[in-house]
């Protein structure tokens, strides 16, 4: 399981483990913020952006699912050489991730959360942004580059 330090929901471990011990299971049950059925109650800049990121995620990536950032349970033993296989840290590491998962076949499902935050974030919005949007572009041409060999 993985959680972010600024927010986390509880009921997403007991859903996520049921659907791991569901076969055939996914290999990621990411927690979207953005799916049907979830709650989102950051201020709307925060959520304005995180749908701005899934946006280009879904058009520049033709990602699946609506989020990468934040809750996640995975199985070890599928993932392994795709956490290897991973360039990005820090800002990107949980997108890199689930863009390989998807491409390599692997599944991908997602539960819907309820976010609430429980500390206010250390970096401004406006500096997150924009170091995310050059990552982005990195990514786009390292996975790019990675198919034509």
């Amino acid at each position: 399981m993985n959680f972010d330090v600024d927010y986390y929901d509880v009921g997403f471990l007991d859903r996520a483990i049921a659907i791991l011990g569901d076969a055939p299971a996914p290999a990621i049950v990411v927690g979207s913020k953005r799916g049907p059925g979830a709650h989102d109650t950051r201020s709307w800049p925060r959520r304005l952006v995180t749908w701005g990121f899934g946006t280009i995620l879904r058009l520049g990536f033709r990602l699946r699912v609506s989020d990468t950032h934040g809750i996640k349970a995975l199985v070890r033993s599928r993932v392994t050489l795709l956490v290897a296989s991973c360039r990005f840290n820090a800002d990107l590491f949980d997108t890199e991730l689930v863009i390989r998962a998807e491409r390599s076949g692997l599944s991908v499902t997602e539960l819907p959360v309820t976010v609430e935050e429980r500390r206010a974030s250390r970096t401004s919005i406006v500096r997150r942004v924009v170091r995310s949007l050059g990552g982005l572009a990195r990514l786009r041409v390292v996975l790019w580059r990675e198919r034509r060999t």
